[in-house]
């Protein structure tokens, strides 16, 4: 319980650094669980950085990666090549599932490297288990914090 309640600090100031500052309960932040879900549901999300398995992946400038969770229990994005989908749930302890077998994604072919930073990415998202969201700014990540997304709404 000590770990992840330190992970979820961890997480809230990573979320600081990235967020935009508001006025209102949405700039609050919070674990997502199936009661607040709405607080991050319909938002383009776009990817800041990523970090799998206690490995940071660099970033390529031309890969725009993307996630939206819509109220209908589907999570689609753009994995800097290919668009993709594929099921989730929050329960209400804060734990995110995605559905199984994992994303069903299109199957265009691009460069190497964005095709390899686009499975990196669709690898992390399924290790993720918790998100947390302040503002405008959404982290998601493992449940030992190995594997960690910040996200911040697109368009801030």
């Amino acid at each position: 319980m000590k770990a992840m309640a330190a992970l979820a600090v961890v997480g809230l100031a990573l979320l600081a650094g990235c967020s935009t500052l508001g006025v209102g309960k949405d700039n609050e932040p919070a674990m997502i669980t199936d009661a607040n879900v709405n607080r991050i549901q319909n938002r383009e999300w776009a990817l800041k950085s990523l970090q799998l398995d206690g490995r940071q992946i660099v970033m390529d400038l031309e890969a725009n990666m993307t996630l939206k969770f819509g109220a209908d229990g589907k999570a689609t994005g753009f994995g800097s090549v290919n668009q993709f989908s594929g099921g989730y749930s929050f329960s209400p302890n804060a734990q995110l599932a995605w559905t199984r077998p994992g994303f069903v994604t299109t199957r265009r072919a691009g460069p190497p490297e964005l095709m390899e930073k686009e499975r990196l990415y669709l690898e992390a998202l399924t290790k993720t288990s918790r998100a947390i969201v302040k503002g405008h700014a959404l982290q998601l990540q493992s449940e030992d914090g190995s594997t960690a997304l910040p996200f911040i709404e697109a368009g801030y």
